[in-house]
């Protein structure tokens, strides 16, 4: 890949922009920055389509809106409000990783990227998309649809997995 101007770089942002200025989709976690309500909603995006997950959100939010009372829940609970996702072990990781963020970190969203990784359930592209949104942080993430772009607009050819494509990142 060749080295980018900056004129480059702005031209390269500017079309992302505009792009999203007319095509984002509009889900409830674009309208917050509060790093609880973007934790659980990284947590159910992964691997879950957008759409699927926005009111699953919203009722796992209105039940246990902060995060003592999500780790306090019955995980039979939690698991309940979860099936329309599918993947029972995602609410089980939910319920471990809120109760070590109360236990450890006095209910605060951890800040760092090393922080955020010890949890169960939190990979790369979670830990950055929660400090990108809730820190205004700069972490890039990348999932499938980074990833065509970045392949289109650069001319590269990524791995088949994506997320673990060390170029692409």
């Amino acid at each position: 890949m060749t080295h980018l101007e900056p004129r480059q770089l702005q031209w390269f942002r500017r079309q992302l922009r505009s792009w999203a200025k007319d095509n984002l989709r509009d889900f409830p976690w674009r309208h917050t920055q509060e790093p609880y309500r973007l934790f659980v909603a990284e947590f159910l995006l992964q691997k879950t389509n957008a759409a699927t997950v926005a009111p699953i959100y919203e009722a796992l939010l209105d039940r246990y809106p902060h995060p003592e009372q999500l780790a306090a829940a019955p995980i039979e609970e939690i698991a309940q409000i979860l099936k329309p996702l599918g993947l029972f072990f995602r609410a089980e990781r939910l319920s471990q990783s809120v109760q070590t963020i109360v236990r450890s970190n006095r209910g605060r969203i951890p800040k760092t990227e090393a922080a955020l990784l010890k949890l169960p359930g939190v990979g790369k592209y979670t830990a950055r998309a929660i400090l990108a949104g809730a820190f205004d942080r700069r972490a890039a993430v990348l999932d499938t649809n980074v990833a065509r772009i970045l392949e289109r607009f650069f001319g590269l050819q990524g791995e088949r997995v994506k997320s673990r494509c060390k170029l692409l990142w």
